[in-house]
């Protein structure tokens, strides 16, 4: 789990000395938190490896907000992308950047860095331009309203029924992705390749999330991903097309790690689906001693699993 307490654990993600909560000072006057109408009381603080910074819950509507704040979210990927990040080059780039939760994160742990992220969901691009603004980070991210894929143009983007009232995070480009018998809405956007964007190096992670389409992205990015050997998270849903992104991995020399709360486990090649470990690490076996360092300072262990030929 994350939690707002294991600053003394996450620290050693970078390698930084313990720094208490609030300790670090704040740049922000009360004028810059009003800024287009931001108030700082609207806003939850996270500490996360000793670095603070500022989540809208949107009264409750953003489930990943309310997941980070309650002390758990998608175990081990914060730690282990962030511990990632810091040990390689370049900038951190954010496919279903959803409402910021990893650009915002980023931008705390790896100041500098360029970072990219891409959501076309209305709600959520909103959601998402709030948190850049009251962690005042604008020049560090760049925002991006194209939904990534393997061509360039229009598409539908299929939205499921918000009768829930969160902030959805199952949007998807895959019409298959939900039930039929789930009612959805639709909404056109504009869809672009990775490779289209021409965006300079270097890249030292990505991070994919956008709900059974990464292996549409992973196509559409070929020539980036090649140039840029980035250490690429993925989630791999049930009824993805595993096949399609075992290919990648073999034909690009990456090797694939599905990540589970205590463990990252290498499958000799093959990609599988896992209940308990819906995301997965690509790294590209130049990359794998770094990816080794980041693993060992989450305290995650290691597992090669031998899959007869």
């Amino acid at each position: 789990m994350v939690k707002r307490g294991f600053e003394q654990v996450l620290n050693r993600l970078s390698g930084r000395p313990n720094i208490p909560a609030g300790a670090e000072p704040q740049d922000r006057s009360r004028d810059d938190e009003a800024r287009d109408g931001i108030q700082d009381e609207t806003f939850v603080e996270v500490t996360f490896a000793g670095r603070t910074f500022k989540l809208d819950p949107a009264n409750g509507a953003d489930q990943v907000a309310r997941d980070i704040v309650a002390g758990s979210y998608e175990a081990p990927l914060p730690m282990l992308m962030m511990a990632s990040l810091v040990r390689v080059e370049g900038a951190f780039v954010d496919v279903g950047a959803n409402t910021g939760l990893y650009s915002v994160m980023a931008a705390s742990i790896a100041p500098g860095r360029p970072i990219l992220a891409f959501e076309p969901l209305p709600l959520a691009l909103a959601a998402l331009r709030r948190n850049i603004a009251a962690n005042d980070i604008q020049d560090a991210i760049t925002v991006d309203e194209s939904a990534l894929s393997d061509r360039s143009g229009k598409a539908t983007l299929h939205i499921p029924d918000p009768s829930h009232g969160l902030i959805e995070t199952s949007a998807s480009l895959e019409a298959e992705f939900k039930p039929r018998n789930l009612a959805t809405t639709v909404l056109e956007v504009t869809v672009a390749t990775l490779d289209s964007l021409d965006i300079p190096g270097p890249i030292g992670v990505i991070k994919v999330d956008i709900e059974g389409h990464e292996h549409a992205f992973l196509e559409g990015a070929r020539a980036t991903i090649a140039r840029e050997r980035p250490i690429v998270f993925i989630e791999l849903l049930q009824n993805a097309p595993s096949h399609r992104i075992r290919q990648f991995v073999r034909e690009m020399d990456y090797l694939d790690f599905r990540l589970r709360p205590d463990l990252a486990i290498h499958d000799g090649g093959e990609v599988l689906y896992d209940p308990l470990a819906w995301n997965h690490a690509l790294v590209p076996v130049e990359r794998l001693s770094k990816f080794q360092e980041a693993c060992h300072s989450c305290g995650l262990a290691m597992l090669r699993r031998f899959v007869p030929s």
